[in-house]
């Protein structure tokens, strides 16, 4: 089961860069930062340190990790260029995380950005990636299905 090494390996590469970012930044972040936007993109909640730079990548990487259980758990539904959809959905999903965490890590740095700006465009991307998948594992079940002639039997 081989899946696109490219978004993987970008992906791998920005889960080790959050953890790296936040190991860089803890020295000089405050106990207490940004962790929370409300609808307007406006921050409207803090968190400690700890949660602040450490939560988006270890939900970053947690959730690769899982996202990539399925081709295991159920490699019949992963088969060529399915796995390769289900890579970039790893990566898009990695991305917004990674996102997320670059916001957090702005703001509590004295930037004050609207998420806004940030998650939408990531969660558009995000939306494609997700219709890629579908589409992919849409066409090996229909090729599952169809007869073998491939037309209609009567």
């Amino acid at each position: 089961m081989k899946g696109n090494r490219n978004a993987d390996w970008l992906a791998r590469a920005l889960i080790v860069a959050m953890f790296a970012v936040a190991a860089w930044s803890w020295p000089t972040t405050p106990a207490q930062i940004p962790i929370h936007w409300n609808i307007a993109g406006q921050i409207d909640g803090y968190g400690s340190k700890f949660v602040g730079l450490l939560l988006m990548p270890v939900i970053g990487l947690a959730g690769y990790g899982l996202i990539g259980l399925t081709a295991v758990i159920r490699p019949e539904q992963f088969e060529g260029r399915a796995m390769s959809a289900l890579s970039w959905f790893r990566l898009a999903y990695v991305i917004v995380m990674a996102g997320v965490f670059g916001v957090i890590v702005a703001d509590a740095g004295g930037s004050n950005l609207n998420m806004n700006y940030v998650i939408f465009p990531l969660l558009a991307v995000m939306m494609i990636a997700i219709a890629n998948l579908l589409m992919q594992l849409n066409r090996i079940k229909m090729a599952k299905t169809a007869p073998p002639s491939g037309g209609i039997q009567v």
